[in-house]
């Protein structure tokens, strides 16, 4: 697979107050060997800064650049890998989970007692696992998020051939 895009629809729903709901619209781009990014279309007042987004964490591959393996395990088909940030920060613990289909799991936890848990609902699409949803559960010492993610409209180059998906 060369690259691959996709349209990106996310609800977002704070648990905690001012308890808004709101969704945001657009698209994600991944050309190998590892640009993985986010654009969103339109974000609400509060969200300005965060139009375009790298989104190399969720890249396996990427990670040898920003963490330091502490253990690797394994449970039945699962791949379970504990990283910590190569830059001490505020980042405690990254818990990281992998089948098959590549990432499945992944969750920060930060000094500050907080945690972001990600979890992801892979497709197959031209023998190629791609996101079909993801759920984010971030718990933060200010606020509680939560956010579903549904992607839609693949585009696959692989090889300078394209295909298109229209569905999941």
């Amino acid at each position: 697979m060369q690259s691959y895009t996709s349209k990106l629809h996310v609800d977002f729903a704070l648990r905690s107050f001012p308890y808004l709901r709101f969704h945001v619209d657009g698209h994600i781009e991944y050309k190998r060997p590892n640009l993985y990014s986010v654009h969103f279309d339109h974000v609400p007042w509060f969200g300005k800064g965060f139009e375009n987004m790298k989104m190399d964490p969720l890249e396996p591959q990427t990670w040898p650049e920003h963490y330091d393996v502490a253990s690797i395990a394994h449970e039945g088909e699962r791949t379970l890998v504990e990283m910590r940030d190569k830059v001490a920060g505020n980042v405690k613990a990254i818990h990281a989970e992998l089948d098959g289909d590549g990432l499945r799991r992944i969750q920060w936890h930060y000094v500050n007692g907080g945690r972001i848990d990600v979890h992801v609902n892979p497709v197959v699409m031209d023998g190629i696992p791609v996101p079909a949803t993801e759920d984010a559960d971030i718990k933060l010492p200010a606020y509680h998020v939560e956010a579903h993610a549904t992607f839609t409209d693949y585009k696959i180059v692989t090889d300078n051939v394209t295909t298109a998906n229209t569905g999941r």
